[in-house]
């Protein structure tokens, strides 16, 4: 049986051949919708999970929001006095708050980040952010001389190895999990090495002439006692005459989240659409493909194909074409999905490091799932209807092909 289904595959091939590329584009742009909506959701569930922050104090001034911080590796050269972290400290409702220091990498040589990214000088004595995520040799803080990077670095296992940075060599000794966030792509350092090199590197030196980078912060991150409101705090921040100004970052996931959501039910609006408009294209091609094959099928029975097997041969026919077709759907959208992280992450704040061979063979193996079923579907009735054909009438109406 399965050699007779793949020889009527075989010796209609024009017909198999526009069955096959109907479903492989239904396929490929379900794929392609499911993988980037399974990226940003799972990106912005390990925000969540993971950020440790409650909140971020910014320069009053300052025009960077919540998701360029948060979800991106953007350079952001923002500052505020160092004094603002005696000031955060009287704010009611803080369990922890750790300062950070950015400073930016420029220059793209073979030993230094092939892209900008954002280097980040961090307070290990106060640190609750990375903390978690790092080994027991760096859990306590690290030297001068040493450096923590993200995982959207090219190189998996840059552990050990050196980094020049700005005009300095520095040791890499951990390499964060995956986050979703834009710490993927960032560089750590000490908070006061971070400083220092503002004042070192030919390229940042020019914008700290006139002021010492020592006395600055770029941002505050704290973390809420149990039981403070979100809200009640923000207003504590306006109320309280602080430089700065604070964001929630509850907020900033939970507005990207509503933006994802929108963007998501047109996106699968639109599918549903195509997917109509496949079932209907499969569903006419099936049958039409009954009717020429009224003659054939009669025979079949006429020698003894009982009706059972009859159905089966169709619908055997049916599903081959369709796992053809979803594989190769499939196979084309995944990839096209590092391109398509590429094109998208800036709108979306997509992670790379989001995209797992886990997460690409469920998002392929859905397809073939999909691709299986819209096929049944729509030939199921033509093969029940010329399953259940009179052998004689079938052989006087149709013709063999």
């Amino acid at each position: 049986m399965l050699k007779l289904i793949w020889k009527n595959i075989a010796r209609r091939r024009a017909r198999s051949a526009l069955t096959v590329t109907i479903t492989m584009l239904t396929v490929l742009v379900f794929v392609m919708v499911m993988g980037i909506f399974q990226i940003v959701n799972q990106g912005l569930s390990l925000s969540r999970e993971r950020l440790g922050a409650d909140a971020v104090l910014v320069p009053q001034y300052s025009t960077a929001d919540g998701g360029d911080l948060l979800f991106t590796a953007l350079p952001e050269n923002i500052y505020m006095p160092i004094e603002t972290i005696e000031q955060a400290k009287g704010l009611d409702g803080i369990a922890a708050m750790t300062p950070q220091f950015y400073c930016q990498t420029l220059a793209l040589s073979c030993c230094e980040p092939g892209e900008e990214a954002r280097i980040i000088g961090y307070d290990s004595s106060t640190d609750f952010i990375l903390k978690p995520y790092l080994d027991d040799a760096s859990r306590n803080g690290i030297g001068p001389e040493e450096m923590v990077v993200g995982r959207n670095f090219e190189d998996d296992d840059l552990v050990g190895y050196n980094y020049l940075v700005l005009g300095k060599q520095f040791k890499v000794v951990s390499m964060l999990e995956p986050t979703g966030t834009g710490m993927d792509s960032t560089l750590f350092m000490d908070f006061s090495t971070a400083q220092d090199i503002c004042l070192s590197s030919d390229v940042l030196k020019a914008d700290w002439q006139d002021k010492d980078p020592h006395d600055y912060v770029s941002v505050i991150l704290i973390k809420f006692k149990e039981g403070v409101d979100p809200e009640a705090f923000l207003q504590q921040v306006e109320d309280s005459g602080i430089e700065a100004k604070c964001l929630l970052t509850g907020d900033t996931i939970s507005s990207l989240q509503e933006q994802l959501d929108t963007i998501m039910q047109v996106m699968f609006a639109l599918w549903i659409a195509l997917l109509l408009i496949a079932v209907l294209s499969l569903t006419g091609r099936f049958n039409a493909l009954a009717r020429e094959r009224k003659k054939e099928i009669g025979l079949l029975r006429a020698i003894g194909l009982t009706r059972g097997q009859v159905f089966f041969l169709i619908i055997g026919e049916t599903c081959l074409m369709a796992l053809i077709g979803g594989f190769l759907g499939s196979t084309i959208a995944l990839l096209c999905m590092d391109p398509m992280i590429s094109l998208l992450k800036d709108a979306f704040r997509l992670s790379n490091s989001i995209w797992t061979v886990p997460l690409a063979l469920s998002c392929g193996a859905a397809g073939l799932l999909v691709a299986v079923l819209i096929s049944f579907i729509s030939a199921v009735p033509s093969a029940w209807k010329s399953a259940s054909m009179d052998p004689q009438a079938a052989i006087t109406q149709g013709e063999v092909n």
